[in-house]
């Protein structure tokens, strides 16, 4: 009897003995092998959502690139008082889906340039001592160069102000300036072009104001890669004003700066609206899209961007003259 219940002791030691020997080995298969393989599975998945999510990102840009998803309708504002170079200017940037108006400005003999450049001449004291030289036998084409500068000065000014005394818009808008010289670089598709100037507002959101064509671009900073294209945009300091871009509030602080700009006493260059914009570039650097992109015409290599002055296609008006 006592042996029977030895034996029955010690096979139910043995059975326990087996049960845990075999927990172990479960767990330890699990540890050494499965456990790492869920790991894996994790960390792979992981990696497969990024990737996804990157995919997504790119394929959201390229849908835009393709003008997939993207019926973005821009404003834009062309002054010319020539009509065939209007229409030629708006047909071109008609295909950028750029909704343009045609802003006549002041004939360059009109009383209201005659009396700004009057008022201008008296309060700068180097452009009147110019003008009152006896000896200045270009008195007459400098007068007229001044009349043409102010005339382009005044309707940027009113344009500028239409637009921000615009109820219907909101704050943060965009809206689009061009010369009627204005052609799109010809490096660029048009669909390339469209998402260059979506991205560079978005770029310059916290900026408000966008060079799309520069000239002589100054002191650059800040390169960064313009979306999925192989141009650039920097913050620089320049001039031209035949391809901007402002937002409502920057429009009414771009006004601000240059009623101080023109008060009397102020060293500048005030008889032109592009040299206004020079002189606050040089205190706040505006944003330029594709500066790699040189004009076409090896003559205006310094004129850079999106946007570049056809000057082959239209000659310009505000030089002429000057040497009579």
């Amino acid at each position: 009897m006592e042996h029977k219940f030895r034996l029955a002791r010690v096979q139910h030691f043995t059975i326990r003995t087996l049960v845990r020997l075999c927990l172990i080995l479960v767990v330890s298969t699990f540890v050494i092998f499965i456990a790492p393989l869920c790991l894996q599975q994790v960390v792979v998945d992981e990696i497969n959502s990024d990737i996804v999510l990157k995919a997504t990102t790119s394929m959201i840009d390229m849908d835009i690139l393709n003008n997939k998803n993207h019926n973005a309708k821009f404003e834009g504002y062309i002054v010319s008082r020539d009509k065939i170079r209007f229409n030629n200017t708006k047909a071109t940037l008609a295909t950028l889906d750029i909704n343009c108006h045609q802003y006549v400005p002041h004939e360059y003999d009109s009383n209201e340039v005659v009396n700004a450049v009057t008022k201008y001449v008296l309060c700068n004291e180097m452009v009147k001592a110019m003008l009152d030289n006896p000896a200045n036998i270009q008195r007459h084409s400098q007068m007229m160069y001044l009349q043409k500068c102010m005339s382009n000065r005044m309707a940027f000014f009113d344009l500028l102000h239409d637009f921000i005394d615009d109820n219907n818009i909101k704050n943060d808008s965009w809206r689009l300036f061009f010369e009627d010289d204005a052609d799109i670089h010809p490096k660029l598709k048009r669909s390339e072009m469209k998402y260059a100037i979506q991205k560079g507002m978005e770029l310059a959101a916290n900026d408000g104001i966008i060079f799309l064509g520069i000239c002589r671009p100054l002191d650059c900073e800040g390169e960064v890669a313009l979306g999925n294209l192989n141009i650039t945009a920097a913050r620089c300091a320049g001039i031209c004003a035949h391809a901007l871009a402002f937002t409502k509030w920057k429009a009414r602080i771009i006004l601000s700066y240059i009623d101080e700009l023109l008060k009397p006493g102020n060293s500048h260059r005030g008889d032109n609206f592009d040299a206004m914009i020079m002189e606050y570039s040089k205190e706040h650097k505006i944003w330029a899209l594709g500066l790699e992109l040189h004009s076409p015409n090896p003559n205006f290599d310094e004129h850079q961007g999106l946007f570049f002055q056809n000057r082959e296609k239209f000659r310009s008006f505000m030089n002429e003259g000057l040497n009579e």
